[in-house]
């Protein structure tokens, strides 16, 4: 189960400029660490722990290559993980270089049972007690 608190904002734009909003954010996120994604990989299948830690390497490093070559890299059963440049918006088309590009950044394009264990994520909201 994932948890939420509730911030707040005040808005800068649009309708409701000036007023305060609200909204449920994350209140830690969680992640496996290495060590356990390994240990699990091996408790699933007839891997040994370092056998999955070699393969990870390996796998990062073939990632790391593919992207230095602008090259997305299909997950098989997870997606699709590709390197994603975009350009600042320029009044001219001379004005657009390579100076102009934004950092890369990675967009995953993920497959339907990934989508849906996303979609059967629970979500609970902490509210604070009430000052009355």
């Amino acid at each position: 189960m994932m948890t939420l608190e509730i911030k707040s904002k005040v808005s800068k734009q649009g309708l409701r400029a000036g007023k305060t909003l609200y909204y449920a954010y994350p209140t830690k996120r969680e992640k496996l660490s290495i060590d356990q994604v390994m240990e699990q990989i091996s408790s699933i299948c007839s891997l040994s722990r370092i056998d999955v830690e070699s393969a990870l390497r390996a796998f990062a490093e073939v990632v790391c290559t593919s992207f230095e070559q602008g090259v997305g890299v299909d997950l098989g059963e997870m997606g699709t993980l590709m390197p994603f440049v975009q350009g600042k918006l320029m009044n001219t088309p001379e004005e657009v270089t390579e100076a102009t590009l934004q950092p890369a950044k990675i967009i995953m394009h993920p497959k339907k049972n990934i989508r849906q264990a996303l979609g059967r994520i629970t979500c609970q909201i902490k509210r604070e007690p009430s000052q009355d």
